[in-house]
Formats: structure tokens, sequence, C-alpha cells
């Protein structure tokens, strides 16, 4: 199971807090660019929420016995309230949560995706957890023998997860990647059959290993459309609302063509994020000179983004002129215009920054 995965992570103990606010910055560097001031331990994962302008910040793991602090906070960086999450409340008995799977929904509802892990060791299958904008359990659905590997929730507030079975014996079983259920916690739609990727044994990533060329896999839903990014396979896979494929694309091979044409012949994804529109945005470094003469070129930063018809675009020409050793912030959603929004983490606080690259 993927709690033996993330277990070093173990070190995140959290609890529930109950502060209503938090220290804002008052000098923000622009309209653009929020600081909200509070100590992010490493390991820590986060989403933007443009819709209410709200940070939201999780750890990956939290023990019954040791609740310190809030597991989820979010973050509102207009009025500077706060809110916490307190998973284990609701699991008396666990031992532990863990949490793979972070997602925005309407109303300032948020879903939770991870593991509950019972003091007998008993694995059912991870669970699918809605809190509404009052950090109240709206839902409570269990993902019947799936390691889940990412979670999206539309407007409308249906529950899109990929995942590979926690029991799977072979890697050309068919049984679906992709389950869709409804507002209410039905199935509604499974799809993107597993055998299609027979070829590799975990066509999500859960299975502990590093993908540098590959980043992680994401899902995101829009009005007609199923965007899915498959990092360990690199490849971005688009289906309509009734599950059928409309595209395949080897995101692995874009890349490859774009260092080539800037003269390298390595890259790394550092981040990747599906737009409202359903572009897959890159933020990654180009390395390594390709022609094999002594002299090599610094490391190069780059953001891209791919079309939902396979068309990769550069959208800000100027990225990769920063000078040595600089860090492009880290991308954790877009505004409600398709504006990526990034972060920078320092000792004490993070800015939020619309428009960083």
């Amino acid at each position: 199971m993927k709690a033996l995965i993330f277990s070093l992570f173990a070190a995140l103990s959290l609890m529930l807090c109950s502060a209503p606010a938090y220290a804002q910055d008052q000098n923000p560097r622009d309209a653009n660019s929020f600081r909200v001031g509070a100590a992010v331990p490493g390991g820590w994962s986060f989403l933007w929420d443009d819709s209410r302008s709200e940070l939201i910040s999780s750890a990956y793991q939290q023990d019954q016995g040791d609740r310190t602090a809030p597991l989820v906070n979010i973050y509102n960086v207009l009025s500077g309230e706060k809110r916490s999450i307190d998973v284990l409340k609701e699991f008396p008995n666990a031992r532990r949560v863990y949490i793979y799977g972070v997602a925005g929904g309407p109303e300032g509802s948020v879903l939770l995706a991870g593991e509950v892990e019972s003091n007998d060791g008993v694995f059912a299958g991870d669970k699918l957890l809605v809190y509404d904008n009052h950090s109240t359990l709206h839902m409570n659905l269990t993902a019947a023998d799936y390691d889940v590997g990412a979670v999206a929730m539309d407007k409308q507030g249906n529950i899109y997860l990929v995942g590979t079975h926690d029991g799977e014996h072979s890697s050309d079983e068919s049984y679906p990647l992709m389950v869709k259920y409804d507002s209410k916690g039905r199935i509604t739609l499974e799809a993107l059959s597993r055998s299609l990727f027979a070829n590799i044994d975990d066509p999500t990533g859960l299975d502990g290993n590093s993908y540098p060329h590959g980043g992680t896999t994401r899902i995101a839903a829009s009005e007609k459309c199923i965007h899915v990014y498959l990092a360990p396979v690199s490849e971005m896979v688009v289906l309509s609302q009734a599950g059928e494929i409309q595209k395949r694309v080897n995101v692995s091979s874009k890349l490859s063509e774009f260092a080539k044409t800037k003269g390298y012949k390595e890259f790394y994804v550092d981040g990747d994020e599906f737009s409202p529109s359903g572009d897959l945005w890159i933020v990654g470094v180009l390395d390594e000179l390709s022609d094999g003469t002594s002299v090599s070129l610094p490391a190069r930063n780059f953001v891209v983004r791919l079309t939902p018809e396979g068309q990769l675009q550069v959208p800000y020409a100027h990225v990769g002129e920063e000078p040595p050793g600089y860090y492009l912030p880290h991308l954790i959603g877009f505004t409600q215009s398709n504006e990526p929004v990034g972060s920078v983490t320092t000792g004490d606080s993070i800015l939020v920054q619309k428009s960083p690259y």
C-alpha cells in the first residue's frame, strides 16, 4: 500500500487549529502578490483556489497520537481568515492518515484523497473526503480497492480520480484507471483501461519512484472533456465526458523536441498542472549541451503549455534568461482567466504570485 511509500514523511504530525486569522504581509510587492505569514515544514503541498482567493496547504501524514498542528490549512489572502481541516476527528479509531491528493471544489469545498490506516491494518481502498467551506465533512467515500493517484472536482461537485487497483496481479488487466462520481457519491463513469499501458508496472506513479522527466500524475475536468496526465508514461490523454478517448499525446517526445531547439538534450520537470481550459502547463529545467562539445551551457528554466490538441506552446519567451541558479516559483494553480499562479516558500512565510513567470 502507498502508506509504506510515504512513510518517509512520518515526521509531519498535525492537528486542527482554530486560529481565525494569520499574519498578512502589510506591504505586498504588487497587486498580484500575497504573502501568507505561516511557517511551513518541508513536504507540504499547495493548491490555489482563484474563485475564493484561497491558498490550500496540506501535509502528507498525520498520526492519531501526535496531533499538534493542522493537517490541512486554508488561507484567504484577501481577508486574512484561516480555517483548518481535522481529518482524524472523523476517524477516532484510526492509527494515522495519509493524504495523496487535494482538489478544490465549488463554493470553497475541498476534496482530500488518501488512506485512513486502521489499527487492524485492513485496507479497503483509499478515501475520498469532501469538506465544505466550514471544514465540515460533507461526503465520505471509499474508492474500493483503488490506490488513488490524483483527483479533481468540477463546478457541479462531480469527483474524478485516476488510480490503480491495490491488488493488481498483472499490468494487462482491463479495469478502469479513471472513475467519476456524481455530487451524491454515485459512480457514473469508468474509463481508460489499465491494459492500454500494459508495458509499465504503474502508469499513475504510486510505486514510490521518482519521475524527473515526467513530473506528477494529474487529472482535471472541463464541461466537455476529462484531462489526464500519467507521469510515468509521460502521456496526456483527453477523454470526452462519455469516457471516449479523443487524443493521446506523448509529452516526453514534445519536451525532447523543445529541448533540442534550445540546444539541449535533457529536460527535467519540476511542476505540472492542468489549467481551466485543459492546457497542461509544465515548469522545468533544460540541461546538458547536445552537440557533444566540452563547453556546457548552464541549466535553463522553461515554461511551456501543451494544448488538448497536442500543440506545444511557449507562453513566455523571456523565461530561461534568468541568471544561473535562479529557481522559478512553484506552479500551484491558475486564475480563472487561465494565467498561472506560483508560490515561493521561505522559513516563515509563503509568497503567492499571480502571473509569476
